[in-house]
Order: structure tokens, then sequence, then C-alpha cells
């Protein structure tokens, strides 16, 4: 669960009345989808000034010691970047601390319509950034889709900008 990439601020919802309360065993074994790499495309847009861009993403997740581990690299136009992130389960909660330079970010994630809904731990953000992560089997092949968005002051009110990632499974 990479939030990797400052980029990735991403998505999610109120938690109030949208929490699936699951179980530890629940949890850890959709911690277990993410094992391996993966391998895709990241895109970034915001109609309120027309910005778009896609880039290469890989990622590499793994278990050790009860935690899931992970570490993201990212070609984008204004270089390479690189973050890492370690994930674990709390009171039926994922919690992922995501690791970006000196900066440390963190995220509760919860189950939701068949993904992890991601939301910053700062929950008066929660409305402004959200970020949700499905598995999906397509033509055989194992995806982990991302769907996002984060609000920047622009002009003189809020803007969206939002993220989609597509990543494949590479054995």
């Amino acid at each position: 669960m990479l939030r990797i990439i400052q980029f990735c601020r991403l998505l999610p919802i109120l938690i109030l009345g949208l929490q699936h309360v699951a179980s530890a065993g629940e949890l850890d074994e959709y911690l277990k989808l993410y094992e391996g790499r993966w391998v895709g495309y990241f895109t970034i847009h915001s109609s309120a000034n027309g910005f778009s861009e896609t880039f290469p993403v890989e990622q590499q997740y793994w278990l050790a010691s009860g935690k899931l581990h992970g570490v993201a690299v990212s070609q984008r136009d204004s270089g390479m970047e690189s973050a890492r992130s370690t994930t674990y389960i709390v009171e039926g909660k994922l919690i992922s601390e995501v690791t970006r330079g000196k900066e440390v970010e963190i995220f509760i994630g919860v189950r939701h319509d068949s993904g992890i809904l991601w939301l910053p731990k700062e929950m008066e953000r929660a409305n402004d950034y959200q970020i949700k992560e499905t598995f999906v089997v397509v033509h055989g092949q194992r995806l982990l889709k991302t769907d996002g968005f984060d609000t920047f002051v622009h002009g003189d009110g809020l803007a969206h900008i939002v993220y989609r990632g597509e990543l494949s499974y590479k054995e």
C-alpha cells in the first residue's frame, strides 16, 4: 500500500457509515494480495488548469514480521521518485506509513466496496484527499487499480487533481 509518491495523496471518503469492520484474519488475507511486483502507469489530471501527466510506476510488496512492506518507484516529468511503506493492522483497520525522503505520511485503510479506501490520518483532510485500491482480474491478468483525488487552491476556489493507476502483477 504505497501511498507512495507524494502525488499519491490519494483517495478516501468519510469513514462514518462506510466502514466495514473487518476481522484481522480478513485483513491479513487482503494484505497477501499485494505481495509481489506490480508494474504499470498512473495518470494525474486536473480539469481546472488542464494539467495531465501519465508516467510509469513499479511497486514491490512483501510480508515480514506481520507487516506488509513496500517500495515504489516512478519516472515523472520532474524526474525519478521513490517511496517506502509499512502497513499493519490495528483494531480492524489498516495503518500505512509512507516515507518519501524524510517525510512520513500516515494513512488509515478500511474495506469498502471490494477494495481498500485510504484516508489521511488527519481526518479533517478526508473530504479533500481520498484513494481507493482494488484488485481485479481482466483476461486472466491480476491488476491493482487505484482511483483518487486531492484538492488544491486554484484561482478563487478549490479544484481537484484526479489520480488513476493500473498496475499488472509480474512474476
